[in-house]
């Protein structure tokens, strides 16, 4: 079991992390955290995530799916942050990745909605990434905003391979499989493939021309649908994206 006090004791010091410095905390929360770090070598800027995978068994079990992460480090496209290295700090699980920067979608969108060309080129690059996921066989499993890394004109998806990492570390429905206003509603049956991500884009898609959500949010956190009637657009969204959003969220 990793002990945390002496984890953040120790988290700067020189060759905490193998090669790495660590620099300032990027964010967190119940997952994991995330700092901001350079590559000793080269100087290069990375961001390092520690996980929090829970105790016992579920810890023993997301042991071993870090494992399966490590073949995604070959995974090279630039529409997705790169897995540069995985190990063990403190005890505590940690992924280096690619530094794909410190404003996401999500920063974007908490300014309001996007013009519909800016969103049409965020969410083209996101599509480029999550194919190149899908050509893999990985599905990402929790798209959105936060997930969306913006740089340089250049949209990036990040913390993909750890969906089912952190769902089997960690047994909490809305987060660890997803997060519920992206969450396609057969992964609440536990019947979900590569379609579930096509889901979240479509709800990238609208959130991004609307600054909001496609469907309201009902009891318990959850997105009640009742049948398969498309999301209300608002008046002026483009009628092609309309159609675009309309069938990612069949």
């Amino acid at each position: 079991m990793a002990d945390w006090e002496e984890f953040y004791r120790e988290l700067r010091s020189p060759g905490f992390v193998p090669g790495c410095e660590v620099l300032q905390r990027l964010g967190g929360g119940a997952f994991g955290e995330v700092y901001k770090a350079r590559r000793l070598s080269t100087g290069r800027p990375l961001a390092i995530k520690f996980l929090k995978l829970g105790e016992g068994e579920a810890a023993r079990i997301a042991e071993r799916e870090l494992e399966h992460v490590r073949h995604l480090a070959d995974l090279e496209h630039p529409n997705l942050v790169s897995v540069e290295d995985l190990g063990l700090a403190g005890g505590v699980p940690y992924l280096v990745m690619g530094f794909g920067g410190e404003r996401t979608l999500a920063h974007a969108l908490a300014e309001g909605p996007l013009p519909a060309r800016d969103a049409v080129t965020v969410f083209v690059q996101v599509c480029r990434g999550v194919a190149a996921l899908h050509a893999r066989r990985v599905v990402h499993f929790d798209l959105k905003p936060a997930n969306v890394f913006l740089r340089g004109g250049v949209a990036k998806v990040g913390d993909y391979g750890l969906a089912k990492l952190l769902a089997d570390g960690r047994q909490t429905l809305s987060m660890g499989r997803g997060t519920p206003h992206y969450m396609a509603p057969e992964v609440l049956r536990s019947r979900a493939d590569h379609r579930a991500d096509v889901y979240s884009l479509g709800v990238l898609l609208f959130e991004s021309l609307t600054g909001r959500p496609p469907y309201a949010v009902g009891e318990g956190g959850l997105v009640s649908r009742d049948d398969d009637r498309p999301p209300a657009f608002p008046e002026g969204f483009p009628a092609p994206l309309a159609e675009v959003a309309r069938q990612c969220l069949r």
